[in-house]
């Protein structure tokens, strides 16, 4: 029997300072796990596990205005190999219905424009850059994203702002959803809970629970990759609403109007069982935008152009 102060006691547990030290280290492991990150702790998750590639930070910076941009934008994406097949191939297909057959970038570049080209290469790398999403249904995302992106050019064109952003613009604009459902199921499976429960929006729910939304995150990550500041103001600013909207004639009013209307269309962004109630979407009913909707074929071909732009750039 061990002696303590000097009387008969129990034995001392040899591992007592090992089982604390343990348990308090479990401790610290649970609350981490239960509190959310902050948007700059995300953020540096989502740039480690999925860094913008290279050619599309190259792309993005080749500007009209420097000298032979048409040359330098095929050379950039020339010396990448998997995005000339996917730019030849969509350039050959019915997404363009190019009157003659495509065989070079610098060919594509010439017969359909600098900034067309540039706008689904760009496009196309960001698409080939995420992995399908634990909660997402990835072909109805990228869908919605690019009927989005044809949506938010038809409005550009009519309104005469932000031409040359508006295809890209849409395509990513929800990218924060996407990256929060790939690096944090978690804490969107938990947003998505909360806000069913509360019958309120998921950004809403979002914000409660993270202090930001999925919108910021993508904004976040707009920025981080130097895009235009309208691009970036877009990705961030696509969700606000009737109560908050957009500047009008805005890139980011461009893409809200253009999501609102594919949504009350019945499209969905891949998140099932989303609980946000969709907006009427009456203004693309009335001219001028009806005519221009009429003269990009209607919503039948924005959808088949759309799924032409798939089945060329995710193959």
């Amino acid at each position: 029997m061990a002696i303590v102060n000097g009387r008969p006691g129990r034995p001392q547990d040899p591992y007592a300072d090992a089982r604390r030290r343990l348990q308090a280290a479990l401790a610290r492991e649970q609350a981490r796990e239960h509190t959310a990150p902050s948007i700059d702790e995300l953020l540096a998750q989502v740039m480690e596990l999925a860094p913008l590639p290279a050619v599309a930070s190259r792309i993005l910076e080749l500007g009209d205005e420097q000298r032979f941009s048409a040359h330098g934008l095929a050379s950039i994406i020339a010396s990448d190999q998997a995005l000339t097949t996917r730019l030849l191939r969509l350039a050959n297909s019915a997404y363009y219905g190019a009157p003659r057959r495509i065989g070079t970038v610098r060919d594509a570049v010439v017969l359909l424009g600098f900034r067309a080209v540039q706008q689904v290469a760009l496009a196309s790398c960001m698409m080939q850059n995420h992995r399908p999403a634990p909660h997402l249904d990835y072909d109805r995302y990228w869908q919605f994203s690019v009927t989005t992106a044809l949506l938010a050019e038809v409005l550009a064109r009519t309104e005469g702002e932000h031409v040359d952003l508006a295809f890209t613009a849409g395509v990513i604009h929800n990218v924060g959803l996407l990256a929060l459902d790939q690096h944090r199921p978690d804490l969107l499976r938990e947003a998505l809970a909360r806000a069913k429960a509360d019958q309120t929006s998921l950004h809403e729910a979002e914000r409660a629970l993270l202090g930001y939304t999925d919108a910021d995150l993508g904004g976040a990550l707009a920025e981080h990759w130097n895009f235009p500041a309208p691009l970036v103001a877009a990705v961030r600013d696509h969700g606000r609403l009737l109560d908050d909207p957009p500047p009008p004639g805005s890139l980011a009013a461009h893409v809200m109007r253009a999501r609102i209307f594919a949504r009350s269309y019945g499209l969905s962004d891949g998140l099932e069982g989303r609980p946000d109630a969709t907006p009427p979407a009456d203004d693309w009913q009335q001219p001028p935008l009806s005519i221009s909707l009429e003269h990009a074929g209607g919503m039948d071909t924005i959808l088949e152009r759309a799924e032409a732009f798939l089945e060329a750039s995710l193959r």
